[in-house]
């Protein structure tokens, strides 16, 4: 028989399933998908098309009434979609965004042909839904995947624009909330499940049960809970087993010595190496030697030294001691004693439950709050809660530009920028408690603000900025709230706003801020951070004012500005009291409800009681938003008046 030879040449591909689906084109270019698409004006319209670069897809998509790309690439068996999203095929990957939202809060709804171009099409082209050509090759993140959910705190009361939003009050508690990209979550609140809700307007809620169940012990440690224990180090003696131990070669034991504060500890450590174990073994004895050199030399510096007495009972000085709760209020409480907290555990104490306390201890001790170890990127925590409560020290991370670092400088402008700010009178009342709105000794106020203009605005790059102002006040929860103005499309030079005016209620403005902070709508619809202004609410003065722009590290900036109109009044006038009245009534029953709501949604409760507690929330929200509504009304009428009789008088002199 005839000998022949044969090589395996190329593997014949696995069959592609996509390639016969409706949804699929092998041989189209972005322009040309831009193009089909702009002949569908429907959100959820896609198709997906093969790249020019290998193993490389694209699907294009409308969402938010514009034309979007997200880049598909295929790995070994796998299709990678962003960083989080892996497929098996292109159709799974399709049939799972149809089910879930892939850009926001858009599912794939429409696949797209020239068949379906026939039945559904335009024959205009919508060329608005195109970005613009300074953009042109731009692809953005597809949502990730669903993580572990979790509960959020309303930092504000919010009201839905849309019927698969949620609508909640300020200090809502929502639930089962799954976090989505681009701004926008998921939760449950009022009877109403997996509805959106901006993600800007909530906080996660800190407390959870395992968090509950931690060590307290770990909370005085830098470490937090990273801590898991720790061993006196000049009372510890070293033994090295050299046969090593449970089935580990190179295994050394480190033992503790029994004294008044610390029991007896045993730990024993294995090594890699036996390198690796003479090199901790000899740290180990290195550091117990220095540090009993260390005690013999103070010991004998003491000796040394002679102090008068007279001489030491002059000088005043902190003296470090361990916090203890039993002192507040009592003799024992000392003025030089000064006790250190981690943010966690300051946190703890500056809550509705414990702020009183804390405060009391304040009035006649000091106390310094520095950040926990676990924040290795320098962030900071909220320093608010603290100051309220009277803490003197509240360490931040001074490199990092953040809000809470913004908030501190605009808090020592108080006092000149000297570093020192006194505590305000009412802070020294007994019945004064800073969570507590209706134990306040100073009249609530009202600002009407509008933002009217701005300046030479601060850009990312060379792209020309379309800028929107944030109003914040900053406070207690009661006062905290948060206002938008509308984007000012490409103009960063001279932007100008439709008047708009915002109205904030304000029972505490000893302790509150009002925050301004520019950002850019960037192309994907996301904001930029420009600049900010920050000011206590004690400072601020009525009228047009403009309002010089700083940079995220509080560096002013050149000539950029805001012009805005201030307007402050008391709350109680005459006329608007009963009005005002009712508002915070009604604010006071929505939290009451939303907290009852919350607790029996919990609880797994869906009978009677729940229904009604539901169906009095949603009416005290109406009843609410339309209250606020005519008082504002009520509030731009007076300003028309006063503007009119302010031109009359100047027209007679």
């Amino acid at each position: 028989c005839n000998e022949f030879e044969m090589k395996l040449g190329n593997p014949v591909p696995q069959p592609n399933a996509h390639e016969s689906r409706e949804w699929y084109h092998c041989n189209l270019s972005r322009v040309q998908a831009e193009h089909m698409l702009m002949r569908v004006p429907r959100d959820g319209a896609f198709l997906v098309r093969k790249r020019s670069e290998h193993n490389s897809y694209a699907i294009s998509f409308r969402a938010e009434g514009k034309i979007k790309h997200c880049r598909i690439q295929q790995e070994g068996r796998l299709f990678m979609l962003g960083s989080s999203a892996e497929f098996e095929s292109l159709v799974d990957l399709v049939n799972y965004y149809m089910k879930h939202p892939l850009y926001r809060k858009m599912k794939l709804r429409y696949p797209i042909n020239e068949d379906t171009l026939d039945r559904m099409g335009t024959t205009e082209l919508d060329y608005g839904a195109l970005y613009e050509v300074r953009t042109p090759h731009f692809y953005v993140e597809a949502n990730k995947m669903p993580t572990a959910r979790c509960t959020v705190k309303a930092l504000y009361d919010y009201r839905a624009q849309r019927e698969d939003e949620l609508c909640f009050p300020k200090q809502a508690l929502i639930i089962n909330v799954e976090k989505q990209e681009g701004g926008w979550w998921r939760g449950d609140y009022g009877g109403k499940k997996q509805l959106w809700f901006p993600a800007n307007y909530v906080e996660e809620s800190p407390s959870s049960p395992t968090r509950e169940l931690d060590d307290t012990s770990t909370e005085n440690s830098p470490l937090g809970t990273f801590l898991k224990g720790f061993i006196d180090v000049p009372t510890c003696h070293v033994v090295v087993h050299k046969d090593g131990k449970n089935s580990r070669l190179f295994v050394f034991t480190i033992h503790s010595q029994h004294t008044s504060s610390h029991p007896a500890q045993t730990l024993d450590v294995a090594a890699d190496s036996l390198e690796d174990l003479n090199v901790w073994v000899s740290r180990i004895r290195e550091a117990t030697q220095n540090a009993d050199a260390r005690m013999q030399e103070e010991k004998q510096m003491e000796r040394r030294k002679k102090i008068a007495v007279e001489l030491s009972d002059l000088v005043v000085y902190c003296r470090p001691v361990p916090f203890s709760e039993d002192k507040i209020g009592t003799e024992r409480a000392c003025y030089r004693d000064m006790s250190s907290f981690p943010e966690t555990k300051a946190e703890k104490l500056a809550t509705h439950a414990r702020g009183k306390r804390f405060l009391q201890y304040n009035r006649r001790q000091l106390s310094r709050v520095y950040p926990k170890g676990q924040r290795l990127d320098s962030s900071n925590y909220d320093p608010l809660p603290m100051w309220l409560c009277g803490s003197q020290l509240v360490a931040l991370n001074f490199q990092t530009p953040d809000k809470p670092m913004q908030l501190n400088q605009a808090l020592f402008m108080l006092g000149g920028g000297s570093g020192y700010v006194l505590q305000p009178d009412i802070m020294r009342e007994d019945r004064f408690d800073p969570f507590d709105k209706n134990t306040l000794l100073v009249e609530p106020i009202t600002i009407q603000l509008q933002v009217l203009g701005a300046r030479h605005l601060p850009k990312n790059g060379r792209s020309i900025v379309c800028p929107f102002v944030e109003v914040e006040i900053c406070g207690t929860d009661y006062d905290n709230c948060k206002c938008k103005t509308d984007v000012v499309a490409d103009n960063g030079l001279n932007p100008v706003w439709v008047q708009k005016q915002f109205v904030f209620d304000i029972h505490n403005p000893t302790f509150s801020f009002l925050r301004f902070t520019v950002f850019e709508e960037d192309m994907f619809s996301d904001p930029n951070f420009l600049a900010h202004a920050t000011y206590p609410v004690r400072l601020l003065r009525t009228g047009y004012r403009s309002v010089p722009l700083k940079n995220s590290y509080n560096e002013e900036l050149e000539l950029a500005s805001l012009l805005v109109h201030i307007e402050i009044v008391n709350a109680k006038e005459e006329d608007d009291e009963n009005l005002y009245t009712s508002i915070q009534r009604l604010r006071d029953r929505t939290s009451e409800l939303t907290t009852k709501v919350s607790l029996m949604e919990r609880s797994g409760s869906a009978d009677m009681s729940y229904q009604q507690s539901v169906e009095e929330l949603r009416a005290t929200q109406d009843q609410l938003s339309e209250l606020v509504e005519a008082r504002n009304l009520r509030l731009m009428e007076k300003k028309k008046k006063g503007k009119l009789r302010q031109q009359v008088a100047a027209k007679r002199s």
